[in-house]
């Protein structure tokens, strides 16, 4: 690949950065989802949006926050994620249209649910990882028990949510996607297919 503008971020952007990351494909077959896309954001006062996905979770940030195009330059396009060299840090380098341009992104709009929201809750976010104080499995027991239809879900998808925001939760239904909202963040969870 290809890749013309580099950027390093740390923080708070690289916080944002690393929740699109954790919803990137690693399927080699579905290139283009193994990126984060970036687009023109469709709500009032304009700017960017980023978006990920491996057909099973979602990740959006809209809009992004300004600095990142104003501050950073971030332009629409596929940018591919790679760790810094300082902890915490991440760089994103953006893929040359010359290498994109015959891709298309799937349609994630269309996978957004739309159907009558049947039982709402909130959700902060675990880890598995015995270092981080946020591994409270009790209350990740409870947020799953009280849908109210059993549900499967994938836990690394919830844990790729991160532990840092509070999220709305939207439940539709058990075979829906679960809505997981937080500020101008987004991420919506396929539920695992049960027999």
């Amino acid at each position: 690949m290809k890749y013309g503008k580099m950027i390093i971020f740390e923080g708070k952007l690289a916080e944002q950065i690393k929740f699109l990351a954790n919803a990137v494909s690693n399927d080699e077959t579905r290139y283009f989802m193994k990126y984060i896309h970036v687009e023109q954001s469709e709500k009032e006062g304009g700017g960017l949006l980023a978006v990920s996905t491996d057909g099973r979770h979602l990740h959006l940030i809209d809009p992004l926050e300004s600095a990142f195009e104003k501050v950073f330059g971030l332009t629409p396009g596929y940018w591919e994620v790679f760790k810094g060299s300082k902890r915490g840090s991440l760089i994103i380098a953006r893929l040359e249209d010359e290498e994109t341009k015959s891709w298309q992104y799937p349609n994630w709009k269309k996978v957004f649910p739309n159907d009558d929201i049947v039982y709402t809750t909130t959700f902060r976010g675990f880890t598995f990882k015995k270092t981080c104080i946020r591994h409270n499995y009790s209350e990740l027991a409870k947020f799953i028990h009280d849908f109210p239809d059993a549900t499967a879900i994938d836990l690394k998808y919830l844990e790729s949510l991160g532990t840092v925001f509070d999220w709305n939760v939207e439940w539709r239904g058990a075979t829906k996607a679960l809505k997981f909202i937080s500020n101008c963040r987004t991420a919506l969870i396929m539920p695992m297919q049960i027999a």
